[in-house]
């Protein structure tokens, strides 16, 4: 019964809790046993129980109670199996999502061996707009982990074409996360290739993608002030 896996995903994190508290006397009860129930629900065939399981994981990535290996050999493998060119498609829009999500709670070296390639093909997932839109709006998180280098050799050249797709959707989250994307870049970077871009967004056919591009231009500009000379400076909060 779907509605009983999905309760079942509401009281993981609490168990995993519990289970951390008692952890010299079952040590490896929420590794071996929950976990595995955790991951295998991302693929239920039941809309709920994918969705509580998905805030489950997050959840429990959050608060640190998976161990870096189980996040390495149990987590991303999956999840990589469910973003697989054959997977189904709700199911791997999803999966995207997770990725993008939990690379800030990972960090830099599982996002940039695990995760970041798998998300340079779903950039480019021609079959599937959803996918690129996901892609697109969670672009700015994984270029802040993954730092300038990867993102400047790896991920912009999937930003440009994001930016131009051929669906309004996409170049709209692309412009909304525009500034996030430019703070990972160098000073170069921005002032040759991003501002081109930026104002090619601007001058977007659709008013949704302008609009967008209007609201960030403001915060765009500010990633190009020095502060030594400015006094002004971008803090991520």
């Amino acid at each position: 019964e779907p509605t009983v896996r999905a309760e079942l995903m509401e009281q993981v994190p609490h168990i995993a809790m519990f289970c951390q508290e008692n952890r010299p006397s079952i040590p490896y009860a929420f590794s071996k046993y929950l976990l595995p129930i955790v991951v295998q629900y991302l693929a239920d065939q039941n809309n709920q129980v994918r969705k509580t399981s998905q805030a489950a994981l997050l959840v429990l990535l959050e608060q640190e109670l998976i161990e870096r290996y189980d996040v390495e050999t149990k987590v991303c493998p999956v999840l990589i199996d469910l973003t697989a060119p054959d997977s189904n498609d709700d199911v791997k829009t999803e999966a995207v999502a997770i990725m993008c999500k939990m690379a800030s709670m990972v960090g830099k070296d599982i996002t940039e061996r695990l995760v970041l390639p798998r998300f340079c093909e779903m950039c480019c997932d021609c079959r599937m707009f959803h996918v690129r839109k996901v892609c697109a709006a969670h672009f700015g998180d994984i270029c802040s982990v993954v730092g300038q280098q990867a993102t400047e050799e790896m991920l912009l050249p999937r930003f440009f074409q994001l930016c131009s797709d051929n669906v309004w959707g996409v170049r709209k989250a692309c412009a909304e996360c525009f500034m996030a994307v430019s703070c990972a870049t160098s000073q170069e970077v921005r002032r040759t290739k991003l501002s081109t871009l930026f104002i090619n967004l601007i001058s977007d056919p659709s008013r949704w993608v302008r609009q967008a591009a209007f609201q960030s231009l403001g915060p765009f500009i500010s990633t190009f002030a020095n502060p030594s000379s400015s006094g002004q400076y971008f803090k991520e909060e």
